[in-house]
């Protein structure tokens, strides 16, 4: 059974996608795919928790969850957002922020995928993961392409990958402390899942049609 505490995001990539790891490749491509040390694509937590974050405050800012009570604190958390993930800014003072409840791992291929892709007698595979997508500028006078203007960068398969949250009490203070374990009896997840539609493309060059991703739980929750 799985319990309250987690809960596992599926990420289903729909067509080619790109999270950058700041390196290149010489002349051959300008951008590669972040990588961890078997080689396999992954999209960081604190990325995803990035992600999560701004999809809730969308969420709440629009009213989608009008039907659900945020629990009681004089001075605790105001908002789902800060609840979850902890004071939005580091401009208050050190004792003036709090941190949130929700933790977020890796997004990487299933756990059988991944440890059959990271034996060593399939290292070769691993190169099939990935593809070189170029593209140049056109100049609009001549409709030519732009000297020197070629680029490249790879990106991913369409794939599944999966990334485990975990909700832990973390607040020192008495009063931020109730609200928490008032949040972990009524059903947290439900925030989340609420604004999983609002993540619909994840990694860079979105505009360009990459990284079109669907995100749903794992584990259905219960009414």
């Amino acid at each position: 059974m799985q319990n309250a505490l987690e809960q596992v995001i599926h990420l289903n990539f729909q067509g080619y996608w790109h999270v950058g790891s700041g390196k290149g490749r010489g002349y051959y491509l300008d951008e590669e795919c972040l990588k961890d040390t078997y080689g396999l694509p992954f999209v960081s937590g604190k990325q995803l928790k990035g992600l999560l974050r701004h999809a809730v405050r969308r969420a709440e800012a629009w009213g989608w969850y009008k039907d659900i009570s945020l629990p009681n604190g004089d001075g605790g958390a105001t908002s789902f957002e800060d609840l979850l993930f902890g004071s939005a800014t580091q401009s208050e003072g050190r004792f003036e922020t709090s941190s949130g409840m929700i933790f977020v791992g890796n997004a990487e291929l299933a756990k059988s995928e991944y440890d059959y892709l990271r034996d060593t007698e399939q290292a070769s595979l691993r190169q099939y993961l990935y593809q070189p997508l170029y593209n140049t500028k056109i100049q609009h006078d001549s409709g030519t392409a732009e000297d020197m203007s070629l680029r490249g960068i790879e990106v991913a398969l369409p794939m599944n990958l999966y990334t485990e949250l975990q909700l832990r009490l973390t607040a020192l203070d008495d009063t931020l402390l109730e609200q928490q374990q008032a949040m972990l009896v009524s059903n947290p997840w439900q925030i989340i899942q609420k604004a999983l539609p609002l993540i619909d493309a994840i990694g860079a060059h979105r505009s360009r049609g990459l990284g079109e991703v669907v995100l749903s739980f794992v584990h259905e929750l219960k009414d």
